[in-house]
């Protein structure tokens, strides 16, 4: 299912609309699959998935855009978007860093315990005055 997720991708209405990111939030996408099919799944075909829906994006889309995955480590889940920033100016709200290994960010996704994960209602609910000292969330950009 994550597999035919990630397709799925491709064929869903893109929304670009520059300077507008709550227009474009339309284009982001939260994937997730249980852990028994993440472990049966490879960081390849997972990678090559997401490369065959950037090729089918590549013919759909028109002007300039950026299709972007990264790992949302606190919620557990792989998650994609669309944008028509540059890979420099993604709309993240937190600090991100660009990587050409898309392998690794979806290697993470795949060997990581669901049981880890916050789920989405706390982590939106959450008020933590404390400042987090995490690590930039690595991202892979590719423009289209």
């Amino acid at each position: 299912m994550l597999l035919e997720a990630i397709a799925d991708i491709a064929t869903h209405e893109v929304t670009l609309a520059p300077g507008d990111a709550h227009a474009e939030a339309r284009n982001t996408y939260w994937i997730e699959a249980p852990s028994v099919e993440r472990a049966m799944l490879t960081a390849s075909e997972v990678v090559a998935a997401f490369h065959a829906t950037v090729a089918t994006l590549c013919t759909r889309v028109a002007g300039p855009a950026v299709f972007y995955v990264w790992h949302d480590d606190r919620a557990g889940q792989l998650r994609c978007g669309i944008t028509s920033r540059p890979a420099a100016d993604l709309p993240f709200g937190t600090e991100y860093r660009l990587t050409a290994d898309l392998a690794s960010i979806v290697a993470a996704y795949l060997l990581r315990d669901p049981k880890a994960s916050v789920p989405a209602e706390i982590d939106l609910t959450a008020d933590d005055p404390a400042p987090h000292n995490e690590p930039p969330v690595l991202v892979w950009a590719y423009s289209l």
